[in-house]
């Protein structure tokens, strides 16, 4: 869990200043969210989301909080109470969409299922994994889905059985994509690399 937290806050890095309101209440959220204010952070994402309705990357880090900060607690109230925060958040309309929405998704979920897995894996499993599918078919280059699924199939195959040599050449393109990975869109997700490195790692043993 330690490798995951770090690999989701090694984006702030990226965090710009000075090029106008909009980046530096970005960047001012995204600093409150590193000094461990998670409820702070999320209020301010709630807020530029309401100025900046027709950008959708506001929103995604206010759920991406809720989400993320779900795998910080061991209160299973209060688990479900981020995990369903961040589940709200996400567009319901396939139009809306994108595949780093179906990423987040399918991390929520799997944050969920982490409460109870004995009860709840036979259920959110196959849709975990329909979301990175999904994520895949609209980007089949994006590293978060494709790290994302094989690191979701490997901890399941170490209960359930079966080789996982496909997962770990996907980790492997995975690992390559993030290195190479830019985005013109100011704020865009870039998580994910260091967790697919150390998910890598454990392949080679």
């Amino acid at each position: 869990m330690k490798t995951l937290l770090i690999s989701l806050f090694s984006l702030l890095s990226i965090v710009c200043y000075g090029q106008g309101n909009y980046e530096k209440a970005m960047g001012d959220a995204l600093q409150t969210w590193q000094n461990g204010k998670n409820s702070e952070a999320m209020s301010k994402f709630e807020r530029i989301a309401q100025a900046e309705k027709s950008n959708w990357i506001p929103r995604y880090y206010q759920a991406f909080v809720a989400a993320t900060s779900s795998f910080q607690t061991q209160d299973s109230d209060e688990k479900e109470q981020l995990i369903q925060a961040a589940i709200k958040l996400i567009p319901t309309k396939t139009e809306e969409l994108n595949a780093e929405w179906h990423v987040l998704k399918a991390l929520a979920l799997t944050a969920q299922l982490t409460i109870d897995p004995m009860s709840r894996a036979m259920q959110l499993s196959p849709e975990i994994i329909h979301n990175y599918e999904q994520a895949l078919q609209l980007e089949p280059n994006n590293p978060r889905a494709l790290s994302g699924l094989a690191d979701f199939q490997i901890q399941s195959k170490k209960y359930m059985g079966g080789s996982t040599e496909q997962e770990c050449k996907d980790l492997e393109k995975a690992v390559s994509l993030f290195a190479t990975e830019k985005h013109d869109t100011p704020f865009y997700p870039t998580w994910g690399r260091e967790r697919a490195e150390a998910t890598l790692a454990t392949c080679k043993k």
